[in-house]
């Protein structure tokens, strides 16, 4: 077995008692076989009143730095040659540490390691993709999954989730970790995708299960899509994924104003809740004017 030493890194925000969760499956699954287990807890507004196995080091955070900036500061804690990484709402459900540490001994220019999720039922959830195209923002996110088999980026290239992955700790170095201009959305997608461009390789690990369902970090609708909006922008920017940036503007703007005649005139016959029909009214306003006065195209 490889020489490797291996860390476990979970981050926390008011979310103990899946933290415990998480912590209490690793050393089930796995005691033995890492050499830290580091919790970073990023100021939480709830008390802790319970317990990890004495091995466990846990720091608290002050002030709260949000999701991106905690994860700079808890894999600068940890000085292991490979960092796996787990969302509070993640647990590994089968031993995981043999297989990263076989498939990072095996390839010398691997640098990014994707876990297979499951949920409730056993079945597959989402932990990677496709690296993110412009059609997400022209369609919109519930129009793109629905054509997403066909509209895809077909370059194989994976993006993965920070819900579950390992990472080797030279590589998260040389990329000079996870870009702090993206909050808890595309985070991911940026650092996999210029883990993509790099010199170093990205896998998934075909052994391993982890637990992870998503939707962890509860808001209103509204605040999450326009949060989409502003991080898929600024990540397809920042990788020259927007060809004709003003006419992708324009019809981005387009739609939106289409959907918002549309909700005003119908939402009632569309929407019976009227609460998630004016969540949906006034988040189409808010976008529109974030669109018409953020998406720079010079």
């Amino acid at each position: 077995m490889s020489k490797l030493s291996v860390a476990i890194v979970i981050t926390n925000y008011n979310t103990w008692e899946l933290t415990q969760r998480c912590v209490r499956s690793c050393y089930i699954h796995d005691e033995g076989h890492f050499d830290t287990l580091v919790v970073y807890d990023d100021c939480s507004r709830t008390e802790f009143d319970g317990s990890f196995p004495d091995s466990t080091r846990l720091y608290r955070g002050s002030p709260n730095i949000g999701l991106t900036k905690a994860l700079n500061i808890a894999f600068g804690l940890v000085s292991e040659d490979i960092v796996i990484l787990f969302d509070s709402d993640a647990y590994p459900t089968t031993p995981f540490c043999r297989d990263v540490k076989q498939m990072f001994a095996i390839d010398p220019s691997l640098g990014l390691i994707g876990f297979r999720t499951i949920g409730r039922t056993g079945n597959a959830t989402e932990s990677y993709t496709s690296e993110p195209n412009i059609w997400s923002l022209l369609l919109g996110q519930a129009v793109y999954a629905k054509m997403e088999r066909w509209l895809a980026d077909k370059s194989e290239r994976r993006s993965v989730f920070t819900c579950a992955m390992a990472v080797r700790k030279v590589a998260f170095l040389e990329l000079n970790g996870f870009d702090e201009n993206f909050d808890w959305l595309d985070l991911d997608h940026d650092f996999s995708m210029r883990m993509n461009r790099s010199h170093w390789r990205v896998e998934l690990a075909p052994g391993p299960r982890i637990f992870h369902e998503g939707g962890g970090t509860p808001q209103l609708t509204r605040n999450r899509v326009l949060r989409f909006y502003k991080s898929r922008w600024h990540l397809l920017l920042k990788f020259h994924r927007l060809p004709v940036k003003r006419l992708v503007k324009v019809l981005i703007l387009l739609r939106l104003c289409a959907e918002y005649v549309v909700l005003l005139g119908l939402g009632s016959l569309l929407i019976r809740n009227k609460v998630a029909r004016e969540d949906k009214i006034q988040g189409r306003r808010e976008l529109i004017e974030f669109c018409f006065g953020n998406y720079r195209t010079s």
